[in-house]
């Protein structure tokens, strides 16, 4: 009898050491999902001061009161001066690195929480109800510091147009040189900046480097330009960002050209170009297309896009899979979930996904320091992330059609500069579509660059676009049709 008593006892043990070193084991998934979850709930209160107190305080205090508990115990078995059996070892063992495990996670989530850019203040506060007045005219303006040599520079806020046809405010960076406008005004370029995250801290008017965002500034200032860089809708002011909603960018594209021209110390004329960078081609392409029916009194002289995303369907099936990949797949979805009503991630997420991906989208990465709060959460979508394909589900595959460019003339000369070796936006996708407009009748001139990716491809090509663009504002008409297709 003893020695069963024995045998049960020691089975009892070793089931408890087991039972502690799953519960060890089973504490990092358990402390991630912990994290996660916290973010995600706590993403719907913004960026401000309070909630990310709020975060800090759900994500530590528990693991400070568990490894308090977890010290008590060991401090009162000491001063008993009890010996401590095996199963009690392994459980304060596997308790305490459980606990500091979750410490860590949420010592490094809230590390990128502080490393992420502070809320918009009150300038970006559109009024309500918005001003009456046409799409373009300006809200309100602050000087704006660090304008390159030669030039001063402005936060604007203005009225713009959502893909509802509803007004809206947008924020914008106006930059215009100190020498003296022309007769009939200064040209005007239109910067669109790539993807940097789609929540309104990520706006690059919130920077206080914002010059060094846009390409070929300092060229286009010498050249006696106006240039002039939109936020896009929900980036700085209120409202729901698209990422790569083609019309809304260009309405909010056009809109900044008519506040540039509406804006007096600008002394901004009605001719412009239009040139981006990977979101802003995109961008860029689509104002070319909406220029002569959505602002008709403004001329728009040429289109400069670099590496733009083109034909969505192709790229994303291309690029699904991959880190970054699916990072801006779920900017992208988390966003036309948000402006389409009939689109929702259930549709095309798995369950597990969504708060990840909810999670991605409440990210900037404008600089490279922020680009470790997406770390994690792509990481996490090569484990788990598409329930369907994205192209063979409605609405989707009819929402990457309408966002794809091409299925309007764009009237101006059009300059498409590819990376040769992006593995993002894939040159022969970007070539393919270059060829089908121009066979659509375009006028098109493909550049590729060697050696060219896809960060940094807008201030490679910016010497050649400057050059472009001047001969485009001279009235020099390109030499072929079709260059390079």
């Amino acid at each position: 009898m003893r020695r069963k008593r024995l045998r049960q006892m020691r089975d009892t043990r070793w089931a408890r050491i087991v039972a502690w070193i799953v519960f060890a084991v089973l504490c990092v998934p358990v402390a991630v999902a912990y994290a996660f979850a916290v973010y995600d709930v706590g993403s719907g209160g913004g960026v401000g001061r309070a909630t990310k107190t709020l975060r800090m305080a759900a994500l530590i205090l528990p693991v400070l009161a568990a490894l308090s508990c977890v010290a008590w115990r060991g401090l009162r078995v000491r001063r008993a001066r009890l010996s401590i059996a095996p199963v009690a070892w392994v459980r304060i063992i596997a308790a305490t690195l459980g606990m500091v495990l979750v410490l860590a996670v949420a010592l490094f989530t809230v590390s990128i929480d502080r490393g992420q850019p502070a809320a918009p203040g009150p300038f970006y506060d559109a009024p309500s109800p918005l001003p009456t007045g046409a799409a373009g005219t300006v809200i309100r303006s602050e000087s704006l510091p660090g304008a390159p040599a030669g030039a001063k520079a402005w936060r604007l806020l203005y009225l713009s147009t959502r893909l509802d046809g509803t007004p809206t405010a947008v924020s914008a960076i106006l930059i215009v040189p100190d020498a003296g406008a022309p007769a009939g005004g200064r040209p005007v370029v239109a910067w669109q900046h790539g993807a940097v995250g789609v929540g309104q801290n990520c706006a690059p008017s919130l920077r206080a480097n914002w010059a060094g965002f846009i390409d070929g500034l300092a060229l286009f200032v010498q050249q006696g330009y106006v240039v002039v860089s939109t936020d896009y809708e929900g980036l700085g002011a209120s409202g729901s960002h698209g990422l790569l909603v083609g019309e809304t960018a260009a309405k909010n594209v056009l809109d900044s050209v008519r506040a540039a021209h509406n804006f007096a110390e600008a002394g901004a004329g009605t001719r412009f170009a239009v040139w981006g960078e990977s979101q802003g081609g995109h961008a860029s392409l689509f104002t070319g297309e909406f220029a002569a029916s959505y602002a008709p009194e403004m001329t728009l002289v040429g289109v400069a896009a670099v590496v733009p995303p083109t034909d969505l369907s192709a790229l994303f099936d291309r690029n699904l899979g991959t880190t970054f990949g699916n990072v801006l797949a779920s900017f992208a979805f988390a966003t036309w979930a948000g402006t389409y009503p009939d689109a929702t991630l259930n549709q095309i997420i798995t369950p597990l996904a969504r708060p990840i991906v909810r999670n991605l989208a409440s990210y900037c990465f404008l600089e490279e320091r922020e680009t470790l709060s997406i770390l994690p959460g792509s990481l996490l979508t090569r484990v788990t992330f598409l329930s369907r394909p994205p192209k063979e589900t409605e609405p989707w595959k009819r929402l990457l059609a309408e966002n794809s460019p091409g299925q309007r003339r764009i009237s101006a000369p059009l300059l498409i500069a590819q990376g040769a070796v992006d593995p993002l936006v894939r040159p022969d996708i970007t070539h393919a579509y270059a060829a089908r407009i121009c066979a659509a009748g375009d006028t098109v001139e493909y550049r590729s660059y060697p050696g060219v990716g896809h960060v940094g491809s807008g201030k490679a090509t910016a010497p050649d676009v400057v050059a472009w663009m001047n001969d485009r504002f001279a009235g020099k008409p390109p030499a072929r049709t079709c260059t390079g297709v």
